[in-house]
């Protein structure tokens, strides 16, 4: 069922304020990738290696633009706590060296898809 709901919508030139109406629908679609708070399919999404690698926004693609340098990284090393980093929690996958071009180019296709 829809919610409706106003949201106050800020421009970052002049500061002014409006009030917006929406209407949220959750996506119904098994296994689809969405957003956690309004349950909307994940507009930057892209195949690999039988997996999908997508980001939520711009913001989050630039991390991924920071994890074109940890895939590319031909030694990886570890300091510290085992599961510190945010990078030691990313899936194995992604992180094994035979699938390392193929999630290079990947992050590509989502850098492409933004802009």
């Amino acid at each position: 069922m829809p919610q409706y709901r106003s949201l106050p919508l800020t421009c970052h030139g002049c500061g002014a304020v409006t009030e917006v109406g929406v209407e949220i629908s959750a996506v119904t679609a098994p296994g689809a990738l969405v957003d956690a708070c309004f349950g909307l399919l994940l507009f930057l999404q892209t195949p690999c290696v039988g997996h999908v690698l997508w980001a939520y926004n711009a913001r989050h693609l630039r991390y991924l633009r920071y994890l074109k340098d940890v895939l590319a990284a031909g030694l990886r090393e570890r300091r510290g706590v085992g599961n510190a980093s945010i990078v030691s929690r990313l899936p194995v996958w992604l992180k094994q060296a035979k699938h390392r071009d193929e999630a290079l180019r990947a992050v590509g296709r989502l850098e492409r898809q933004l802009s």
